[in-house]
């Protein structure tokens, strides 16, 4: 049977197909593009799409559940708290059996939409914070202010039993010193860290392999690079508050610098996750061509496995871009 398997397998790839290892296990869906901080590292906030009618998601939930059971399912934008059904939409997802986590820049958390977020069964808050200085935040947010409103959304998860709060931060020249204090901040508060290198602007944005020499966040100071990614890496090693796992961190070194060459590692991308963007599309990778959308009626099963999916999966599994190492694409079975 496992030399069919093989054979099998084999035969897909001479065909430029690709067949996922299972049902996808991650679900992200990005419920709008809407967003008020002109962040240096995104442009998503500059897109113009229209959100999709709550029922559609509340939909895509019920068609997802029937397939592929209890999963993990992410929330994500633009600020998807600039929907006021959000905690609607995050309810029906963990009434489903899924664990449920959403992102946030911290602006919209009020005493209110905390409490229901609480209520909504949310297991985790990843809040955005690139570093722990305010003119640092500011900075990169494009906007004064941004870090005493993540100071006020922290307070204000902290007075529930939950979310958890999971702090995101985006690894770049600006902030790289301020690592061992980010570090410091987690533990103090029993929050966790997750890091992701600075990468190409999000957004309806092509593909360019050389944006980072027109980035104003790009390290010049690969020694504060290297001694960020080794305290991490140490951090994560004796079980501190950091959740990369330690080949994602070691290969940050080499990315930035050499941003352009393939480093090697396989991307989980349409793998054993899947993704739906604001407009209903579904995609394997943000970065590549939708398979479907969720006004399709094929079963998601089928597109799945149709045609047009496997050759997509194919696709990514060749794919020689460094956005491997973003955490929605790092593939933990490199290690």
């Amino acid at each position: 049977m496992l030399g069919r398997t093989r054979l099998f397998n084999k035969a897909l790839d001479k065909a430029g197909l690709r067949r996922a290892p299972g049902r996808p296990t991650q679900i992200h869906l990005s419920v709008t593009d809407r967003c008020f901080l002109p962040c240096l590292h995104c442009d998503i906030w500059k897109n113009d799409t229209v959100d999709l009618d709550g029922q559609v998601w509340l939909d895509a939930l019920d068609r997802l559940s029937q397939w592929v059971g209890p999963a993990s399912v992410n929330f994500v934008g633009g600020e998807p708290l600039l929907r006021k059904d959000l905690e609607q939409l995050m309810a029906r997802a963990v009434q489903l059996g899924n664990t449920v986590t959403f992102n946030t820049n911290g602006w919209l958390v009020t005493p209110k939409r905390a409490q229901g977020i609480s209520e909504a069964g949310v297991s985790i808050a990843y809040v955005s914070m690139d570093g722990v200085r305010p003119a640092t935040v500011d900075h990169s947010r494009g906007r004064a202010g941004s870090w005493d409103k993540a100071m006020q959304a922290f307070a204000l998860f902290d007075a529930h039993a939950s979310p958890r709060v999971v702090v995101t931060c985006i690894l770049n020249g600006r902030n790289a010193e301020e690592i061992p204090e980010l570090i410091q901040f987690v533990r103090d508060r029993d929050y966790q860290l997750v890091v992701q290198p600075l990468y190409q602007n999000f957004g309806e944005v092509e593909y360019d392999p050389y944006w980072f020499k027109k980035s104003v966040l790009w390290p010049t100071d690969l020694q504060a690079i290297d001694a960020a990614v080794d305290l991490l890496i140490e951090e994560r090693r004796r079980g501190g508050p950091v959740c990369n796992a330690v080949g994602q961190l070691a290969a940050m070194k080499p990315y930035f610098r050499d941003p352009v060459t393939f480093n090697g590692l396989t991307c989980k991308a349409g793998h054993s996750d899947i993704s739906f963007d604001p407009q209903g599309n579904i995609r394997l990778c943000y970065f590549l061509e939708p398979v479907a959308t969720v006004f399709d009626m094929a079963p998601l099963a089928a597109i799945w496995d149709a045609p047009k999916t496997l050759r997509r999966r194919h696709e990514v599994s060749r794919c020689e871009r460094s956005c491997n190492l973003l955490n929605c694409n790092f593939d933990r079975s490199d290690l």
